[in-house]
């Protein structure tokens, strides 16, 4: 359990005794965790067996050139093999998530496998069932992310030329979206709200077989807009949404092949509107590994890891860079063993508020490594705040659940992300799972919240005249959670807004916007008036529509909001995000 301080004046005299020790302390200590050793690798953190630490599912290739997939249980820091038959996976990725929403941790993995398929396993008290998907091999990705809001896990998965996302029907059924991605190798995803609209948008990159591209895919109803994002595509690497100056919009980290094949690492500062900006952080450039945020010193911004080969023969690379601010990173030199064909994962194993480290991969000398390392280097992390005023509304066939922002000692407002539960009863989560525990929040991964940076999120497919519990929790930048805020409920109602719109969904366009949109010219301007409702349901604006079609936004704060135009009798809703 964590012990938490008890106030500010206790943290820092805390922080200057820790302060005094360590200026010769070795920040990153080896545990001898006794883990096998595997190269082509991949590594999370989750309590599968919820007892609130952190367990470790790993896969890759060891030393005999077995392929292997295990999970250590986690006993006071001691990890123990369980044996769960999982198959084993080279040159792949394993992901902790509840896709049943069943309060505990399920299994998505892909790459190269006795099976060559896809598989999830379903997690039935630490006894492990599969269910498996279409082909795939080596080099092969997959991420976990709610796309279409209806509260559970569906499952993206890339590689071989190939990319499906599989929408989560329930009953275990897992069925092809129709979705199209651009055609990719060596490609790697993240799930992100990238334009704050209340839904998951898709960050992917790899080698097009034309050059290496990067595109994000905007979330429109379900539907997937790509956007390429030019000269920033990279291959055999890893990308990652993440605010690391707190600022409220996501930023990008990225490592991997360019087109040359020459290994790079750089992190893209989000200036909104699809512009991002090279930093130049002086990252180590590597491929065929990856790189990580997360706030290792818990001073509250996002520091970064990566791990993997330099340019030139038998030249690895593992560096720490901590954030100071002002777009700078420095290099921690902790320490830690270089690799390549590798993988790191943050996680606080020892339950001391701190961020911990496991790195496996190839070594120097060509014999494969899995290491966790102790972190002695941080100040002791303060817990967030939950947040407050929990309000829920419906517009269309959708609720839109909102709550005023958390708050914490550290990490900065903006910086702060959210995660929320529903259920069908009291401090349930069958509609949607927070991966963590209801009693004190303790969170069940290492990751944001699942709405991310959001204070407003909106669910599908609830069932008319059924009551709904639900609670949300506030998630700092070392990805420890607050308690959950006390509990709503809400019986679910259909508004009767008929969204009829045979304009392709474009009732006005720009989209997110700033000082002005601009009506649709093939609405009829007769008898056609407009509402603007905040996303809480506050009507805050309503006229006709004007000749010139044009509707003034410059005096609104950024945010979601719903527009909606009427003609009778037909009514058009749409969201406007206020950027």
């Amino acid at each position: 359990m964590k012990q938490l301080l008890s106030s500010p004046q206790t943290f820092i005299f805390v922080f200057l005794i820790i302060f005094s020790f360590q200026m010769n302390a070795q920040l990153f200590v080896d545990i001898n965790a006794g883990l096998v050793n595997l190269e082509n690798s991949s590594v999370s953190w989750g309590d599968y067996d919820n007892d609130k630490d952190m367990d470790i599912l790993i896969c890759g290739k060891s030393s005999g050139g077995s392929f292997l997939t295990r999970i250590y249980k986690n006993d006071g820091g001691l990890f123990t093999d369980i044996n769960a038959g999982l198959s084993g996976i080279n040159m792949g990725v394993v992901q902790w998530g509840d896709y049943d929403n069943d309060g505990d941790l399920d299994i998505l993995a892909t790459g190269e496998n006795l099976e060559q398929t896809a598989i999830i396993y379903r997690n039935d008290n630490g006894i492990f069932s599969s269910i498996q998907l279409d082909y795939f091999d080596g080099f092969s990705f997959a991420c976990w992310g709610d796309y279409d809001n209806d509260g559970d896990l569906d499952a993206f998965i890339t590689g071989n030329w190939n990319s499906v996302l599989y929408r989560n029907d329930g009953q275990d059924q897992f069925i092809d979206s129709g979705n199209e991605f651009t055609m990719m190798n060596s490609a790697k995803a993240d799930w992100g709200d990238y334009d704050g609209d209340g839904d998951l948008d898709l960050l992917l990159t790899g080698d097009t077989g034309g050059g290496m591209k990067m595109y994000l895919y905007v979330n429109e109803n379900n539907g997937f807009t790509p956007q390429e994002l030019a000269n920033m595509g990279l291959s055999a690497g890893s990308v990652q949404w993440g605010d690391y100056d707190s600022d409220g919009d996501l930023d990008i980290l990225i490592m991997g092949f360019n087109d040359w094949v020459e290994p790079q690492a750089y992190i893209y500062r989000n200036d909104e509107n699809l512009a991002f900006v090279n930093i130049y952080a002086g990252l180590a450039p590597v491929a065929v590994g990856n790189a990580m945020w997360a706030d290792y010193d818990n001073d509250g911004d996002l520091d970064c890891a990566l791990t993997g080969k330099l340019s030139g023969c038998g030249v690895f690379a593992t560096e720490i860079y901590r954030n100071d601010g002002n777009d700078y990173f420095n290099s921690l030199n902790a320490g830690i063993a270089d690799g390549e064909y590798s993988c790191l994962a943050w996680g606080d194993y020892d339950n001391d508020t701190d961020l911990d480290l496991i790195v496996a991969g190839s070594s120097y000398s060509g014999g494969p490594f899995t290491k966790i390392y102790r972190n002695d280097a941080a100040l002791p992390n303060f817990l967030p705040e939950p947040p407050q005023n929990l309000y829920y509304d419906f517009a269309d066939d959708r609720t839109i659940l909102s709550w005023d922002a958390g708050s914490d000692l550290q990490t900065p407002v903006n910086g702060l992300t959210y995660n929320i539960r529903i259920g069908t009863e009291s401090l349930s989560c069958d509609n949607l799972s927070p991966m963590a525990h209801m009693d004190n929040g303790y969170r069940k991964i290492v990751k944001a919240g699942n709405t991310s940076r959001s204070n407003s999120w909106m669910v599908e497919g609830l069932i008319p005249g059924q009551t709904y519990y639900w609670s949300v929790q506030t998630i700092d930048n070392t990805f420890a959670a607050s308690e959950f805020s006390d509990e709503q409920s809400f019986v679910y109602s259909i508004t009767g807004i008929t969204k009829t719109s045979n304009l392709n969904e474009e009732l006005f366009y720009p989209n997110p916007a700033k000082d002005v949109i601009y009506i649709n010219s093939m609405v009829d301007l007769k008898g056609t008036s407009i509402k603007l409702f905040t996303h809480s349901g506050e009507i805050i604006r309503q006229e006709a529509l004007n000749a010139n079609r044009q509707i003034n936004i410059y005096d609104l704060s950024p945010g979601l909001y719903f527009l909606q135009l009427s003609s009778e009798p037909t009514q058009m809703l749409n969201k406007l995000i206020i950027r």
